[in-house]
């Protein structure tokens, strides 16, 4: 019996790996698949509601329909960008559950690609790439699923997760060769990405990511246009490595009982993240005469719930930046020594249906851990 051993506490690099996000798509404002999967033309998609008692499935599957043509090498089926670049070296695990259905003839079997863009066959763009086959299988009792998993190291170069499957005839006992086409179905769920290192966890940017992910809302054309000319959607990722590349799991704060710095709206123009003179003084009055003390500061940014979710994540970022910044600048603490936090509208203190409530929830929380008394 092939054991799988990863703890499920470990963190998921992938993306509504469990299908459960429904994507509404712009060409028909309709649920034309899910949030954060893509895939070419020849596949067709659709979401399944899992009525089985089984406890591997949530609410939704996503099932995929083909045709096999008699290609045997690697066939993407789905594919997925990759929030969080992965740190080169490090071991990380592909993993999830898959059921078949397909003439008894041919034989299946999973496969899976990881690089700089989406795998499609005989275009140039995927000369460099290279697909690989699952050969970690194993069936789950009482259901028609198997488990699979795929162990890797990354090279550091991994934005897209393809996944496909290798299929060919069964030619055993000279059988027949099989004539016309052949439809084949899969059912898929619990897709995870996980770091073999259990400290280690999504990047600084994961929730912006993946918010400019899942508000690609194209589906039918215009995305197949994409994958297949380019191998790869308009959606861009910040350069900076600090922000994009996953973290190892910082320990938890020494238990002190911390200083909390609050800066409302006031210190901050509108909808901008520079520090107004009246921020600064703020800053020096609380840090410049005690950072001696101080042993790690955790910066968390809010913002009210106006304007996009994207919106609100970078602002409740770049507020946070200028105070790290500031801080930097000022010797207050070294950069080890400090944390970043954006919420963005996520943690309202008061309500935002009023003025009143929102400038409240505009707001940086500054969090002093200070060094124990000798």
């Amino acid at each position: 019996m092939l054991q799988f051993s990863i703890s499920n506490a470990q963190t998921n690099l992938l993306l509504n790996g469990g299908f459960e996000d429904v994507n509404t798509c712009t060409e028909y404002n309709a649920e034309c698949g899910v949030e954060g999967w893509f895939y070419l033309k020849d596949v067709k998609a659709q979401m399944l509601s899992n009525e089985t008692n089984t406890s591997l499935l949530g609410t939704n599957s996503f099932g995929i329909f083909f045709n096999w043509l008699g290609y045997e090498k690697f066939t993407p089926v789905i594919g997925a960008i990759i929030p969080c670049g992965l740190q080169k070296g490090n071991s990380y695990t592909f993993r999830g559950i898959v059921s078949a259905k397909l003439n008894p003839k041919l034989i299946l079997n999973a496969g899976v690609c990881l690089g700089q863009r989406f795998y499609v066959p005989n275009r140039p763009f995927s000369k460099t790439l290279k697909p690989d086959s699952i050969v970690i299988i194993k069936a789950v009792p009482n259901t028609t699923f198997f488990q699979f998993e795929y162990n890797f190291i990354a090279d550091g170069t991994e934005k897209y997760l393809t996944f496909g499957t290798y299929i060919k005839e069964d030619t055993t006992g000279a059988k027949k060769k099989l004539i016309g086409v052949q439809t084949v179905s899969l059912m898929l769920d619990n897709f995870e990405l996980i770091p073999a290192n259990p400290k280690e966890t999504t990047c600084p940017d994961f929730l912006i990511n993946k918010q400019k992910i899942y508000d690609y809302n194209f589906r039918h054309k215009e995305m197949d246009y994409s994958l297949f000319g380019k191998g790869e959607l308009a959606i861009t990722f910040t350069n900076d490595d600090s922000s994009f590349i996953t973290k190892i799991k910082e320990p938890p704060p020494p238990p002190l009982k911390p200083d909390t710095l609050k800066l409302g709206d006031v210190f901050f123009d509108f909808n901008k993240a520079d520090l107004k003179p009246s921020a600064i003084k703020m800053l020096q009055s609380f840090f410049i005469r005690s950072s001696s003390s101080i042993d790690s500061i955790y910066i968390e940014g809010h913002t009210d719930s106006i304007g996009s979710d994207t919106r609100n994540l970078e602002l409740s970022r770049q507020r946070c930046e200028s105070i790290r910044k500031w801080l930097l600048q000022n010797n207050v603490v070294p950069e080890t020594a400090m944390q970043v936090h954006p919420y963005g509208k996520s943690k309202p203190v008061a309500t935002n249906t009023t003025a009143q409530g929102r400038a409240m929830n505009r707001r940086v929380e500054m969090i002093v851990f200070r060094k124990p008394e000798k």
